[in-house]
């Protein structure tokens, strides 16, 4: 003859410890992979230099680029009389 606890209650604890601890082991790997990987940074400073351009200068090149294409960069020469 089969014997069967009546009392399931400890078993439903220990399925819940076990899930939360594979739950929270997988998190914190994740976690460490994103960081190791710096995905998120590459995600951000990759446009962020074109955007840094066009607020810098009103170009959509990077920084250094962008620097040498403003207006206010361009050579003018002004005289007095404009058909001199």
């Amino acid at each position: 003859m089969r014997r069967t606890l009546s009392n399931q209650k400890g078993q439903f604890v220990i399925e819940t410890v076990l899930l939360m601890m594979v739950t929270v082991g997988f998190f914190l790997w994740s976690m460490n992979q994103l960081r190791e990987g710096k995905y998120l940074s590459k995600m951000i400073s990759g446009p962020w230099q074109k955007v840094s351009g066009m607020i810098e200068s009103g170009v959509w090149e990077e920084p250094e680029a962008a620097r040498q294409l403003h207006p206010n960069q361009i050579d003018r020469s002004l005289a007095w009389r404009p058909d001199q």
